[in-house]
């Protein structure tokens, strides 16, 4: 090898079959997700918004992304996700809003059903499809307004979200089946995740399933904060306002 240049040190190589000195060490394996599930919901009547946040949640875990982003996805015309606070009377001022915002008895051009033509191939014809299309203009411009996606990140496996936020499905033409899509991306350490068998005994199993059953509509909901900051209102967390 030729010399090295005045005032530069080179190290010798090491000899062939012995260690250079430094220790191997083994790095974590990271795995590319990108997990796609549907929520199946039965809505209410009219409008009405439901909190998902604990079905998200689950998603997220049984996907094992640690970092990454979840993305929901409104699956119908007249439906909505939005994320702001499951209180059940904000939700009751949100569903009243929206009725001032486009009213269903205003006329639009989408509920003059007698001049729509259905799917050629629909059983019956034009007569049997006019019968059962819903006038339904004021949801389908009400699902454009409040918006049919949201992104939001995953950070050490928990939703990335405010004190006060939630996560929820607009029903704008209810009551209806729903499905809202939801896809975890990121990142996950480690080997295949351990799917959530609810059969399972676990000292949680039984509240986070209650949690996902129980999601609060806008007749009757009660914030389960009012009771703590009504009794303490000094409380750390009366004072956060995400």
């Amino acid at each position: 090898a030729p010399p090295a240049p005045r005032g530069i040190a080179r190290a010798p190589p090491a000899p062939r079959g012995t260690p250079s000195g430094r220790r191997a060490m083994c790095a974590p394996i990271r795995a590319s997700v990108f997990e796609y599930t549907r929520l199946a919901l039965d809505t209410s009547l009219g409008i009405s918004l439901h909190d998902i946040t604990p079905q998200v949640r689950r998603a997220i875990r049984e996907s094992g992304v640690t970092n990454g982003t979840v993305n929901v996805l409104s699956r119908h015309t007249t439906t909505a996700v939005t994320i702001n606070e499951a209180e059940g009377r904000l939700m009751d001022d949100i569903r009243q809003y929206m009725l001032k915002l486009a009213p269903p008895g205003d006329p639009y051009l989408h509920n003059d059903i007698h001049l729509r033509d259905g799917p050629p191939d629909w059983p019956g014809g034009n007569d049997a499809w006019r019968a059962q299309e819903p006038r339904n203009a004021h949801s389908h411009l009400l699902s454009i307004l409040i918006g049919n996606t949201l992104a939001v990140p995953v950070v050490d496996g928990e939703l990335a979200i405010g004190t006060w936020q939630s996560l929820m499905l607009v029903e704008l033409d209810g009551p209806r089946k729903r499905t809202v899509g939801v896809q975890v991306c990121g990142t996950r350490v480690g080997g295949e995740p351990k799917k959530i068998d609810s059969s399972e005994p676990s000292s949680n199993a039984a509240s986070e399933s209650d949690q996902e059953k129980a999601s609060p509509v806008s007749d009757g909901y009660e914030d389960p904060m009012d009771a703590l900051c009504e009794d303490d209102p000094s409380a750390d967390e009366c004072k956060v306002f995400d």
